[in-house]
């Protein structure tokens, strides 16, 4: 199953002073590399979606692109700017704000889909699903943008449309998935300083 990678950088910060969070250094790294690194081992080929700092996401050498027409509708947006900017047949949909990613992710939402025969798998954290870290078919693309065309910007209501598998991730620290405030954003520094020094 070639896979690409769409990374969720469009969002607006509101929680975080309107920090563009992946840009932001994370023990000395932007947030963003530290994605990459967790996410390029697994798969054929990447897609950003940022709607700011576009000359700055291009320096990394990857295809940049923002959510056209659906700007401002959310990360189901970004999910549609990045299946349509997409050459293979499956995308992985991470947040660009996640700190610690599986190394082993897609393995994890592949037999999680397989197992269940379902159109697309979603991470549950142990909580409950992490919608916006998914691995879905990009034959989805026109219904997501009808979706949105009508008016919907809910990516657990467009999800459940679908047959739905739930990757098992509860062994992952849950701060792992997003950095919503500067006070997670705290402790996953300080987790992750533990975790490099025990390595």
């Amino acid at each position: 199953m070639p896979t690409t990678a769409i990374i969720l950088c469009g969002g607006a910060g509101e929680r975080m002073q309107g920090l563009d969070k992946p840009l932001h250094p994370l023990l000395g790294q932007p947030l963003l590399e530290h994605v990459l690194k967790q996410l390029q081992p697994q798969i054929e080929a990447v897609v950003i979606v940022a709607n700011r700092q576009h000359e700055t996401y291009a320096t990394y050498g990857l295809p940049v692109v923002d959510d056209g027409i659906y700007k401002g509708r959310g990360p189901l947006a970004g999910i549609a700017a990045g299946l349509a900017a997409s050459n293979t047949d499956w995308a992985l949909c991470t947040p660009g704000d996640a700190p610690l990613l599986p190394p082993d992710l897609l393995q994890r939402l592949q037999h999680a889909l397989q197992r269940d025969s379902a159109d697309l798998a979603v991470v549950n954290d142990g909580t409950g699903r992490q919608p916006l870290c998914c691995l879905l078919p990009r034959r989805l693309l026109p219904d997501l943008q009808d979706y949105l065309d009508n008016g919907g910007d809910a990516p657990r209501r467009w999800q459940a449309r679908y047959r739905v598998a739930e990757a098992d991730c509860s062994d992952w620290p849950h701060w792992a998935w997003s950095l919503n405030t500067p006070e997670e954003w705290a402790a996953a520094e300080q987790q992750l300083r533990q975790r490099k020094d025990l390595t």
